[in-house]
């Protein structure tokens, strides 16, 4: 009975002794691995390393190249207007900018200029070979300017100036030279014996009757038949033609005079200032001129022209066609009030949309009313 009581003691001691053994054993298991989940068992065939990842580096991002920016080009080859082309790059410039265009002057232009995104060509005369041009760049807008022959395409837009014939000249000088000066004094210098040379004249006298009817002055001198004067010089008139004529003028005390532009010569134009007469020309005046300058007979600045036909172009509306037309430039307004400004524009207006008749035969330059 004893004995069979120590045996079992000594069991329960041993299987406690195990326990406490294998509490110890998992407890250093534990230590050992820092905590850590145990590592996987060896790989088997049925179970194969996964192989280690591979030294090459990954890809970066490299950032896209910025979008190209739509340019604006103005063609201004050699032998076109300085003029101009200086007016039409300030315009342009501006205007570019504002719509976050890049703009570039050049000399030169092909196809291979093109070949970028290009948005609008403005192109001066002389012709580059527009066609080919604008058929090598359906995508890009053209605008030729003062270009004779050009028709206007799908992609092609052009500005051209009136074809103001000699009569139709003379005849608003003569309008004008009525509605400013005294008792209808006026007179017109122009080429003689040739078929412009008539037609100024008789374009000019019609004008001065379409505003004054008989233009008969209230105080002397009264030339017989009267005014207009007519005064016709040969080509290329010496002193002695022109002291003559500037004579002829003197004496019946003209205040006013029209200087076709065949012999608008800087001489001449310079005797006439000096003799205290206005003078009505076609072209823009030395400055020297200015204060005996009434008004220039020009065509409207093409800039302005370009200015609104801007972003019908923007649009890719091409196809379009502007006719420059006729207007006063280099107004004196110490000669031409502002009413007699606008009284011979709105002439003008009407002449160019042929309501009015100069009454002039344009292959003689004769007078086709009746005396």
């Amino acid at each position: 009975m004893q004995f069979s009581f120590q045996i079992k003691t000594i069991n329960r001691f041993r299987r406690l002794l195990y326990f406490q053994m294998l509490v110890i054993l998992g407890l250093l298991l534990v230590a050992c691995s820092g905590g850590q989940p145990l590592p996987s068992p060896t790989a088997t065939e049925e179970s194969p390393i996964a192989a280690e990842p591979s030294l090459i580096p990954s890809p970066t991002n490299t950032p896209a190249p910025p979008p190209s920016v739509p340019t604006v080009i103005l063609y201004t080859p050699s032998g076109s207007d300085p003029q101009l082309g200086e007016s039409l790059e300030t315009l342009l410039a501006g205007l570019s900018a504002d719509a976050g265009l890049q703009f570039e002057v050049v000399a030169q232009l092909s196809a291979q200029d093109l070949e970028r995104e290009v948005e609008l060509v403005v192109l001066l005369a002389p012709d580059p070979g527009i066609e080919s041009l604008a058929a090598s760049a359906p995508g890009t807008q053209f605008l030729v300017i003062g270009v004779p022959g050009i028709q206007p395409g799908t992609n092609v837009s052009t500005i051209t100036a009136s074809a103001s014939s000699p009569d139709q000249l003379a005849f608003a000088a003569g309008y004008l030279a009525a509605a400013i000066t005294e008792d209808w004094r006026t007179g017109v210098v122009s080429e003689q014996e040739t078929p412009a040379g008539k037609a100024a004249a008789t374009g000019f006298t019609n004008g001065v009757y379409f505003l004054c009817g008989l233009c008969r002055p209230v105080l002397p001198p009264f030339p017989i038949p009267g005014y207009p004067l007519t005064v016709q010089l040969p080509p290329a008139a010496g002193l002695e033609e022109r002291g003559t004529a500037l004579s002829y003028l003197q004496e019946w005390q003209v205040g006013s005079v029209y200087v076709a532009p065949e012999v608008a010569e800087p001489a001449l134009l310079e005797e006439l200032a000096g003799a205290g007469i206005s003078i009505i020309g076609t072209g823009s005046p030395a400055p020297e001129l200015r204060s005996s300058w009434a008004a220039t007979l020009g065509i409207s600045d093409p800039a302005v022209a370009v200015e609104q036909i801007w972003a019908a172009l923007m649009e890719g509306q091409g196809g379009q066609s502007i006719i420059l037309p006729l207007v006063l430039q280099d107004v004196n307004s110490q000669l031409v009030s502002p009413g007699r400004q606008r009284l011979v524009e709105e002439m003008l207006v009407e002449l160019q949309a042929g309501y009015i008749d100069t009454g002039v035969d344009p292959d003689t330059g004769e007078s086709r009313f009746s005396d």
